[in-house]
């Protein structure tokens, strides 16, 4: 291969995982943001932060059609939600309503579509990821100048979560992939998209109820005001990681399917 053509791959493959990246990085932060203001532990919301990004992550990475059908049913619902009760603020009937909504979304794909998605080990693999890398990022962030609402933790997070689900998804458990896994994958995942993608319409609800004449602002404008710090860390931290993928020679192609 010529010098050309690699830098070329080099270039595609960071470009692809900058995208994926700058995804995790305004996800990851948002969550990391809203689980600071309710008062949770640095290093709790550190793990949690990098579970459910990688969760939902992962699935929209190597389960596209499964993700963007709980996306769907997240959108629909929460539009619906804000305009029916629009003075009911209560997220967690929001979120359960999504999970149904999701749940029977993902019941229409085929087994075929499941089958060669396998949206369980993905979202598992990205959950495993996020859980392990978690308590590394807290550490990271406890021992060195990175704060928690900067684009640096966005950077470091994507670095460790994509390194630890390069791993996991090729060593992901068998039974992730069993008949049982293929049934429930699809409606399970979808779900849990659906119940994402809601939580962050809520969040944009609840930060712009807002009056700054009266000196009146949300408290969840914070988690707002962090999601473009975390895109653009995510974004930068994807396209290295990517990039030193194809120059180590790793294909994840061959295990995403």
């Amino acid at each position: 291969m010529s010098f050309l053509d690699k830098l070329s791959k080099t270039v595609g493959k960071s470009i692809t995982w900058a995208f994926s990246g700058a995804l995790f990085g305004a996800f990851f932060s948002g969550v990391l943001n809203f689980l600071l203001i309710e008062n949770t532990s640095p290093w709790l919301a550190s793990i949690l932060a990098t579970m459910l990004a990688g969760l939902v992550i992962s699935a929209y990475f190597g389960s596209m059609l499964v993700a963007l059908g709980g996306t769907l049913a997240g959108i629909l619902t929460a539009i619906s939600y804000q305009i029916l009760f629009a003075t009911y603020h209560q997220p967690l009937i929001l979120l359960g309503i999504a999970l149904i909504a999701g749940l029977v979304a993902g019941s229409f794909f085929t087994k075929r579509e499941i089958r060669d998605s396998q949206p369980l080990a993905q979202t598992g693999a990205g959950f495993m990821a996020g859980l392990i890398s978690g308590p590394l990022l807290y550490v990271i962030v406890s021992s060195t100048p990175v704060g928690y609402h900067g684009w640096e933790v966005a950077a470091v997070a994507v670095s460790l979560v994509g390194l630890c689900y390069v791993f996991l998804i090729k060593h992901r458990l068998s039974v992730l992939g069993s008949t049982g896994a293929l049934k429930i994958g699809g409606p399970l995942v979808s779900g849990l998209i659906a119940m994402a993608v809601a939580s962050v319409f809520w969040i944009i609800g609840e930060s712009y109820m807002t009056i700054p004449e009266l000196g009146q602002i949300s408290q969840y404008q914070q988690v707002m005001d962090a999601a473009p710090l975390g895109l653009l860390g995510g974004a930068l931290g994807g396209a290295f990681g990517g990039a030193m993928l194809e120059i180590l020679g790793i294909r994840m192609e061959e295990h995403i399917a």
